[in-house]
């Protein structure tokens, strides 16, 4: 199969343009014809080379050896409207800076499974255990700011029946480690207590309380009838302000025996993922996938070495 790095259509214009313009040249130099004619050929070659080498020719191969790691990853996401605070540089929310970490872990960690649930009134399995990447991606970029209509406050426990369940399902894999990203600001505001999660500290291996959002909190921006607007206190009629509740969120790094990571940067959470990768196994096998691999660069050499030999001759012809 071929990939084209540069449209067919484009390519080929580009070179026909460069032959025509060297036959042209060719016909008003008074050069000996078998001089004219070595340099054609030449040119030819050359423009073929590099025809070919945009054509991005692949070869299929069958029966790869894929390599799978054991390790299965949750995210558990806040999605309440306090995620949406701009307490981040340049006035950006929470939840940008969530989801462009979450990215960067999914990249750092590619061939594990993973799996999204996100929280806000209810909780929600966006993507059970996959190691598929896009589907992963996907189901990420489905999450938008909940309606204003349909916010009823936060609470970290909504999401803790989907969490155990699976939670327990990576659990009852032979070999898997099981790790556990909860992704939020810990914000309650919906009058309720933080249960105790630590009866899930079963399930998991590894992992990290993410936190987002800064002491001294930030305004709010919600969605009503598809139009922003920014959230404002009832009394005071001010721009209601969203702060970090770190209590609630060593709390529950605490119940789940895992570590709290405040996330200043994404960088912050490049140990774990060091640790977890050093201590994960991989399993090499056999798969009935096809895969492709790469060939232009087989090209690449002849048509270095002809652009070797029309160097030299332009230096011979300048100095001799």
């Amino acid at each position: 199969m071929t990939k084209p790095i540069l449209p067919i259509w484009l390519v080929s214009v580009c070179l026909g343009i460069v032959l025509a313009l060297y036959i042209f040249e060719m016909i008003r130099n008074r050069n000996k014809l078998s001089k004219r004619i070595f340099g054609l050929v030449r040119l030819v070659l050359m423009l073929t080379l590099v025809f070919v080498v945009n054509l991005r020719i692949m070869t299929k191969h069958y029966n790869t050896k894929v390599e799978t790691k054991n390790i299965d990853i949750l995210f558990v996401l806040d999605t309440t409207i306090s995620m949406y605070a701009d307490d981040y540089p340049s006035d950006t929310t929470r939840m940008k800076h969530a989801l462009d970490d979450c990215a960067y872990i999914t990249e750092e960690m590619s061939g594990c499974n993973f799996a999204l649930v996100r929280f806000d009134n209810r909780s929600q399995v966006l993507a059970p255990f996959t190691q598929d990447a896009t589907c992963i991606r996907d189901a990420f970029s489905t999450i938008t700011p909940l309606d204003y209509y349909y916010a009823k406050g936060s609470s970290l426990n909504i999401p803790y029946e989907d969490m155990e369940s699976l939670l327990i399902s990576s659990y009852n894999k032979p070999d898997q480690t099981t790790i556990l990203f909860f992704i939020s600001d810990g914000e309650i505001t919906d009058e309720s207590t933080l249960r105790d999660f630590s009866a899930l500290s079963q399930y998991v291996d590894s992992g990290a309380v993410l936190g987002y959002g800064t002491e001294e909190g930030a305004s709010m921006t919600y969605s009503m009838s598809g139009v922003s607007y920014t959230m404002k206190d009832p009394e005071t009629g001010l721009d209601a302000i969203s702060k970090l509740d770190k209590e609630n969120l060593t709390k529950l790094a605490a119940d789940l025996e895992i570590d709290y990571i405040q996330m200043d940067k994404q960088g912050n959470v490049t140990y774990l993922l060091d640790a977890i990768k050093a201590g994960s196994a991989s399993n090499i096998s056999d798969d009935n996938k096809v895969s492709y691999e790469d060939t232009y660069y087989y090209y690449l050499i002849p048509l270095g070495a002809l652009l070797l030999l029309e160097a030299y001759l332009l230096i011979r012809r300048k100095h001799f």
